[in-house]
């Protein structure tokens, strides 16, 4: 459950905390007040892309928190899942400026990650998500979550992969075979040139280093040998050694520094013996140096033509090497290959059939619940079914998707959704569809952002009484410009606009407390003005939604 949003230097939020309570949460204010920016704010913290237009002007960040507790199991397992957890309570933190960055319970995190925790804390609702609701593919997904059928679904998926997998393997045999014998032996040619080349990894670097000491051995012997008779010719160390030997008869201290200089003999010996060897060694052949010249041409021709690089070339080798040996036994290996397409297929339409019984029974269920749902929100004479429409193949999400159809008035057949609901009507569709799944979902915090639009009056009761019924199940965050369906609000927050110490206009969120705070608010959003009339209405209408059993 969402407990607490902190917000600052957010477009027009210099810093506000906004406190929120289990049941139905309104956020009630006038239009432009920066209602929807409270949802704005929440869906950061939930990993909706950000953009620098955000930050209020002035500043130079905006830092949003989010704090929830978490109720459930699910929250509490992708949370130790992503090694957050494990934790009763977790803080999403989003800070949008030149260096922004994500945060969970104070550790660093990726937006994908807060989308993730956030996928299992929050679903949010609002005028493109009526839209989304049109899309079949998004109608289709929703049964599928009221069905339960995640796991379903993925095996459909995984299977679909699979089939996918094995018709392309059959595919390249199959082309393999059209193009014949000709392009077998071109392959066998190619490969041929590889092997004969036997390349080695690393083979070219240590070619050059060897090309460099040929190209330079008689330069490199004067330097070795010169270098070598210098330190043999040094005597300078060897006098101090013969000294140091008397002085240590007549001072023992000086042994350590004796040691030292007799190791500096040693090494200066080994050294010299080294370069000795290191001349005596060189070889400066030009035989070889044409067989190194010829071996790097050999080399750089088979690179520029096999990928660029030996490593690439020898991969192809490898890659040949497979292929030629699958088309000695071409007919084999696509016979092999043809069955295991007929098992992926067999596969595949076993898990879409389970899939497909599954959808049956939970669109005949989501419709009568969306329908009964649809009856109480003053749409009596409504119809409401989800028809399953196959697909011309089966794919990824099954053999078939949903289409909701509906139908507003008595003896009109059913219609597409998206071609016969109004914009009033939509929303109530919506509002009937969550209500339903809402428990499927086991989402602890929904939030719908204009609900109301398109409807009014007793329609708006009984949304607001709905709302109030969700509320029940879980938390419900609602911004809405109707009375109707603010009066059911258990907690009521209102979103104005106020002048700011610097001049400029900033929002703010107050909790109203009491009937008087709340009817006046009421009174505001039936005419504007806060008469004797109007605030009689609006407790009015606190009394009625109040007398609603709870």
């Amino acid at each position: 459950m969402l407990i607490e949003l902190r917000v600052s230097d957010l477009a027009l939020v210099t810093s506000a905390t906004v406190i929120f309570g289990p049941g139905l949460n309104l956020l009630t204010g006038e239009t432009g007040s920066g209602k929807s920016l409270v949802v704005d704010a929440l869906g950061l913290c939930l990993g909706a892309r950000a953009s620098a237009d955000q930050i209020r002007h002035g500043a130079d960040s905006a830092v949003v928190d989010a704090v929830f507790r978490l109720d459930g199991e699910e929250s509490k397992a992708v949370l130790a899942e992503m090694g957050f957890g494990p934790a009763d309570e977790v803080i999403l933190t989003r800070e949008v400026g030149r260096n922004s960055r994500a945060r969970i319970n104070g550790r660093p995190a990726t937006p994908a990650q807060l989308r993730r925790i956030g996928g299992v804390l929050v679903g949010i609702h609002g005028q493109h998500e009526q839209q989304a609701l049109l899309d079949p593919d998004a109608q289709t997904l929703l049964l599928d979550a009221f069905c339960g059928a995640g796991k379903l679904r993925s095996e459909v998926e995984a299977a679909y992969s699979t089939k996918l997998r094995q018709q392309r393997a059959l595919s390249e045999l199959l082309q393999l075979r059209a193009r014949g014998h000709k392009e077998e032996e071109y392959l066998r040619w190619q490969l041929q040139e590889l092997e004969a080349a036997e390349l080695v990894d690393g083979e070219e670097q240590s070619l050059v280093a060897e090309r460099a000491v040929v190209r330079h051995s008689a330069r490199l012997g004067e330097l070795t040998t010169q270098a070598g008779t210098f330190l043999l010719d040094d005597e300078g160390i060897a006098q101090a050694v013969s000294g140091l030997m008397n002085a240590v008869e007549l001072d023992p201290r000086l042994v350590p520094v004796l040691t030292r200089l007799e190791a500096v003999v040693d090494e200066v010996s080994e050294a010299a013996a080294e370069l000795r060897r290191y001349s005596e060694q060189l070889d400066s052949d030009p035989q070889r140096l044409e067989e190194i010249e010829a071996r790097l041409s050999q080399l750089d021709s088979i690179r520029r033509r096999f990928g660029g690089s030996v490593e690439a070339a020898i991969e192809e080798r490898d890659r040949l090497r497979l292929q030629v040996g699958r088309t000695a036994d071409l007919d084999s290996a696509i016979e092999e290959a043809s069955s295991g397409v007929e098992r992926a297929s067999e596969a595949l339409t076993q898990a879409a059939g389970s899939l497909s019984a599954l959808r049956d029974e939970g669109a005949r269920t989501l419709g009568d619940a969306v329908g009964s749902e649809l009856r109480d929100l003053r749409l009596e004479d409504s119809a409401f079914q989800i028809d399953l429409l196959p697909r011309l193949e089966t794919g990824p999400t099954g053999a078939e998707q949903a289409q909701m159809m509906f139908s507003a008035n008595p003896g009109e057949p059913l219609g597409v959704l998206a071609r016969v609901a109004s914009g009033g009507e939509l929303a109530r569709v919506m509002l009937a569809v969550k209500t339903v799944s809402a428990q499927a979902e086991r989402l602890p915090t929904l939030i719908f952002d204009e609900v109301d639009t398109g409807i009014g009056g007793e329609t708006a009761l009984q949304v607001g009484l709905r709302l109030q019924a969700l509320g029940r199940s879980c938390q419900v965050l609602v911004v809405t410009h109707l009375a109707q369906i603010a009066a059911f609000a258990s907690h009521h927050l209102r979103v104005d606009k106020v002048p700011g110490a610097d001049g400029r206009n900033m929002v703010r969120v107050s909790h109203l407390e009491g009937t008087v705070e709340r009817s006046q608010e009421l009174a505001r959003m039936m005419g504007g003005a806060i008469t004797e009339k109007a605030m009689a209405r609006a407790e009015e209408l606190l009394r009625e939604a109040g007398s609603y059993v709870h």
